[in-house]
């Protein structure tokens, strides 16, 4: 019999001289300690920091609500001053800096990251493998991410991929 956790699909034991169709699930000590954490009133941004991507959460309107560490160092942001920005501003979109502001210029309504939330928090469902750039002062950068709902309007994103600045194309209006 093979036994594997149900949460992060972990071998926790297995007999070698079973068949691969003998399977069951439980759960390992790594995700028992989590759950244990969490169960207990684990803290938003202790619960972000474990998750293995870079991953944002935001209102329906884009606005961050918060952001684990690997984000916040992977784009160089202080965390806790990011809360409450339109998520462009977190992420310096030079976009962002328009008058404007983010969200609300020309350019917004091709914005692949605002789009995503939007709808997510409109249908309640999640999109993934979404393919998107942001424009910073650096260049254009190419991103993957994945967007689901959470709890009470609330939408996660997660960077699945973020490639390095890059020139842009075209000249910044």
């Amino acid at each position: 019999m093979r036994v594997i956790c149900s949460y992060c699909r972990r071998t926790i034991r297995a007999d070698p001289q079973a068949r691969i169709t003998d399977v069951t699930h439980g759960m390992c000590e790594p995700c028992g300690r989590h759950f244990e954490r969490l169960w207990a009133g684990m803290p938003l941004d202790e619960y972000l920091d474990d998750l293995g991507q870079p991953v944002l959460l935001t209102d329906g309107d884009g606005r961050v609500i918060a952001m684990n560490a690997k984000l916040a160092e992977l784009i160089g942001a202080d965390r806790k001053a990011t809360i409450g920005l339109a998520s462009g501003e977190a992420f310096a979109c030079v976009r962002s800096r328009l008058p404007e502001g983010c969200g609300r210029t020309v350019h917004c309504r091709e914005c692949a990251v605002r789009r995503s939330v939007e709808k997510v928090a409109r249908t309640g469902r999640a999109l993934d493998n979404v393919a998107a750039y942001l424009d910073v002062a650096a260049g254009r950068i190419d991103l993957r991410i994945s967007a689901r709902p959470a709890k009470a309007g609330i939408v996660q994103v997660k960077i699945i991929e973020m490639g390095k600045p890059r020139p842009r194309s075209e000249p910044m209006a």
